[in-house]
């Protein structure tokens, strides 16, 4: 397939999905043009009023209106210098008001005001209809799934525009008439064709700039990086109120505050609007809001001939002094920054003046046209295609064949245990519908890996650590040479029995093989000490993710012990990642307090309530019905909690226990102790994860938002001797990202009451004002001298890429080569926790390029190089 096939099919198919969202996007894009004309224009006295002498001054506008308001609390009050507008009151939200759309702080009402009488208006007629044809352009009226939906479909749109000229490049392109000519002699499937890219071309720069802007709505890291590239202050983008695309910062949320709560000072308006005046005596529209926490007042004012409607000037009153503290101009910006603030008005085309909205608008109403014309082209070409092949018979289709989209499971088994394992494996995979190819290892020449991305390998040791009977010719063939394997990925389940010196030692040293060889892996080596159904699970877990599947049942349940939830808490309120919570769990007898730094803790998770019961209420069944369940009675809403709930349709003809004794418990998850049994508590540093649904994951979900406090959690401790801190004073390397600290946490907790304090902490997240995990504690060590240096880098504080790349902890570690290779020098151990993609091969291969290759290898053989990464 040539590149622009490729690039054809890829364009054809978005078209008739992505573009049918995008039609009524435009559409509605269009019908929002005019709004703010066409609602004043239909709501004479309302929006606009009959002048009558002089107006009210402020102070008495907003006496007059409070006089009516009764308890609602008046938070801004707009005017304007046209004698005919109205004015605008915005009053706080009310305590019992409900929340916005997606979850959004209320917001309370705005009403219009006669600025000669201050009576309060009626309501705006066709604001209702408006403001549900903002929320259909802009998230189907379907909250974060819409609002995905649509940002997917207007970054779908930026393609459309370059594929489309890509895929029309006319031979005479230096010709204007064959780019932008109609010629409507065309007929049938050319004319769609043709009327379907030069219409195209006609509207491709607009297109693009309401793309380019509107995806500052979808997602708030394009909208920074744009901001990045525009030079607007970082101060600005957390503090700043959101525009109508919905950026939320810290002041929106205050803004709407609600009545009962505790209400900021309020200003003198004569005084203040006078200060203003002075400062801004020339003005179209001006905004006053009222101060927050003991802030200043805020104004919004418009030039009385301003570029556009976004392009707004601020001016902060000290509401005490009535001095001045700060004024911005929107003309006195740079350039970056005033497009920056003018999003809205390039997306509407309102920065260009009343032609631009003008051509926008057309532009939007002809969004349709390219999805009606793509369909019927669509529809021609596959009745053409259709009529092909049943003139042509087609031979069978032969068996599937082996090929690089196939999972290699290859086995080598002295007792029969790696073979199960990996044909449990292969289960794994088939169920969810990877193609699987399971092999015996002896019978694999090295060069075949060449024909596969993706291997598996489940092999145990035999003898002095030499590999199985079956397994020893690929051995052979192995050592003699290594064919160049960078293209495939690999993982190795090794199987072992820690009473033997030799422990693992072929599982070991075909990872070794595979590594040099220049084979990725997917994740890091699973050892298993004499079949721990932990380790097994481990292995399970990440099978699963790699088969896109996180809700297979275990091989083997864990033996859970109960743990009360004692404490949690979000410890990065406002961070650009998602939500991180610290917890603590605590046994119900003493003696559970057991474990070492670098042990895991596997936890059985449940369902929300919510769920449950919506599942319940689908299949007709009561929480309370009672069911068996091993040698105890309990309920069929407790059985459900537990376990994979099954299809409400299939499970409504049965009986309660028909249905208990069918269900499957819900996987294990796992998750990094951060504390030692010293602590008094088992603590985790858990992330809330959501599906691409928008479901919470069943393990954070659980734990972050299901288990209220004091609840029983299912937990059992497992050994994970690959991470357990050093029993000498040899120096440390603590190395790792986001929730990865928690497992760096309790081996530096172990070191510090050891006695052993030459620690050395390098550590990546976000955003340092808001993802320092555990900083005060980290501070008070360094600062003690328990830990020796501690190297922190928050890659969203840096620049945007088009300044910088950004800086992740494997820089930090390469900009420390000196210090590195000398505690290396000095017998130090390195433990690297944290994710498996981008931070853990990037820190490998510093540490690479630093120590060299074999060293390493050396390091990690003698325990001197321990990860625990996922």
């Amino acid at each position: 397939m040539t590149l622009r096939n490729a690039i054809f099919q890829v364009h054809w198919f978005l078209g008739i999905t992505a573009g049918l969202v995008l039609a009524l996007v435009g559409a509605t894009g269009a019908m929002l043009s005019f709004e703010d004309e066409i609602l004043k224009a239909i709501n004479p006295g309302v929006m606009t009023v009959e002048p009558k002498g002089q107006p009210m001054s402020p102070r008495d506008l907003v006496e007059r209106v409070r006089a009516q308001a009764g308890e609602d609390r008046i938070q801004s009050l707009t005017l304007s210098s046209d004698p005919a507008d109205a004015a605008k009151v915005g009053f706080a939200a009310r305590k019992d008001a409900p929340k916005g759309p997606m979850g959004r702080p209320p917001r309370g009402e705005t009403r219009m005001v006669d600025p000669y009488t201050g009576a309060l208006l009626a309501k705006p007629r066709g604001e209702a209809f408006f403001s549900f044809t903002m929320k259909l352009h802009r998230w189907l009226v379907a909250d974060k799934v819409g609002k995905q939906i649509v940002g997917f479909s207007t970054v779908v749109l930026v393609f459309f525009c370059l594929s489309g000229i890509y895929l029309r490049w006319p031979r005479r392109w230096m010709s204007p008439r064959a780019w932008l000519a109609l010629d409507w002699r065309q007929k049938g499937r050319n004319f769609l064709w043709h009327l379907h890219s030069i219409v195209g071309t006609w509207v491709l720069v607009a297109y693009l700039v309401m793309a380019l802007t509107g995806l500052t709505w979808s997602y708030e890291w394009y909208r920074n990086g744009l901001n990045a590239l525009a030079g607007v202050p970082t101060k600005q983008e957390a503090g700043g109120k959101a525009g109508l695309g919905g950026r939320k910062g810290k002041q929106e949320g205050k803004s709407a505050q609600p009545i009962g709560e505790t209400s900021p000072a309020e200003p003198d308006v004569a005084l203040t609007w006078g200060a203003f005046n002075a400062a801004a005596p020339a003005w179209s529209t001006a905004t006053m809001q009222w101060p927050r926490d003991g802030g200043p007042v805020q104004f919004r004012y418009l030039d009385l001939h301003p570029t556009h409607e976004r392009a707004s000037n601020s001016l902060e009153v000290d509401p005490t002094s009535l001095l001045v503290r700060k004024h911005e101009r929107y003309d006195d910006k740079p350039l970056g920054q005033r497009l920056a603030g003018s999003y809205f008005a390039l997306h509407r085309g309102s920065y260009f003046g009343t032609v631009g909205v003008v051509l926008f608008m057309l532009a939007s109403l002809l969004m349709p046209l390219f999805a009606i014309t793509g369909w019927m082209l669509y529809l021609d070409r596959r009745r053409k295609q259709h009529a092909a092949r049943a003139l042509s018979r087609q031979q069978p289709a032969s068996a599937a064949q082996t090929g690089r989209d196939t999972v290699l499971i290859a086995f080598a088994s002295q007792t029969g245990s790696a073979e199960q394992l990996a044909w449990q494996t292969a289960a794994v995979l088939r169920e969810a519908g990877l193609a699987v190819d399971v092999r015996l290892l002896g019978k694999l020449q090295p060069d075949q890996l060449l024909d596969y991305r993706r291997a598996l390998f489940v092999v145990s040791t035999f003898g002095d650590g030499e590999a199985p009977d079956n397994g020893r010719a690929f051995v052979r063939r192995m050592r003699a040479g290594a064919p160049p394997l960078a293209c495939l990925q690999h993982a190795v389940l090794a199987l072992g029995d820690t009473q033997y010196e030799n422990y693992c030692t072929f599982g070991r040293e075909l990872d070794h093989w595979l590594h040099h060889a220049g084979a990725q892996p997917l994740f890091d080596r699973v050892e298993v000490d004499a079949g721990d159904n932990g380790a097994l699970r481990h292995w399970q877990h990440h099978v699963g993710l790699l088969a896109g599947r996180t809700d297979l049942p275990d091989w083997s349940t864990p033996s859970y012990r109960p743990w009360r939830l004692v404490e949690r808490r979000q410890i990065n309120a406002g961070s650009p990642g998602g939500p991180a919570f610290h917890l603590a769990l605590a046994p119900n007898t003493a003696a559970d307090l057991n474990w070492q730094a670098g042990d895991i803790a596997e936890i059985g998770p449940r369902h929300g309530a919510d769920d449950v019961a919506r599942w319940l209420d689908a299949a007709g069944f009561t929480a309370d019905a009672p069911v068996r369940h091993g040698e105890a009675t309990t309920t069929l809403g407790e059985r459900l909690a537990a376990s994979r709930l099954p299809d409400p349709a299939a499970a409504a003809s049965q009986s309660a226990q028909a249905v208990a004794d069918a269900l499957q418990p819900l996987p294990h998850r796992e998750y990094s102790i951060a504390s030692l049994p010293a602590d008094g508590s088992l603590q985790l540093l858990v992330r809330r994860m959501r599906h691409n649904d928008g479901r919470l994951g069943s393990g954070s979900g659980w734990l972050t938002e299901h288990a209220a406090i004091g609840t029983d959690i299912d937990l059992r401790i497992r050994s994970n001797p690959s991470f357990h801190a050093p029993t000498d004073a040899r120096p440390v390397l603590l190395i790792g990202n986001g929730t990865g600290l928690a497992g760096l946490r309790a081996v530096l907790k172990a070191r510090i009451a050891a006695g052993h304090h030459r620690n050395w902490l390098l550590f990546g997240e976000r955003s340092r004002p808001h993802d320092r995990h555990y900083g005060d504690e980290l501070d008070a060590w360094l600062a003690s001298g328990q830990l020796q240096h501690l190297d922190l880098t928050f890659s969203r504080d840096q620049p945007g890429p088009g300044d910088a790349p950004r800086h992740y902890v494997q820089h930090l570690l390469a900009e420390h080569g000196t210090r590195l290779r000398d505690w290396l020098a000095d017998g130090a151990a390195v433990y690297v926790c944290g994710s498996l993609e981008g931070m853990a091969p990037a820190v490998d291969a510093v540490l690479r390029e630093v120590v060299g290759e074999e060293t390493l290898e050396t390091m990690a053989t003698d325990g001197r190089y321990r990860r625990d990464v996922y």
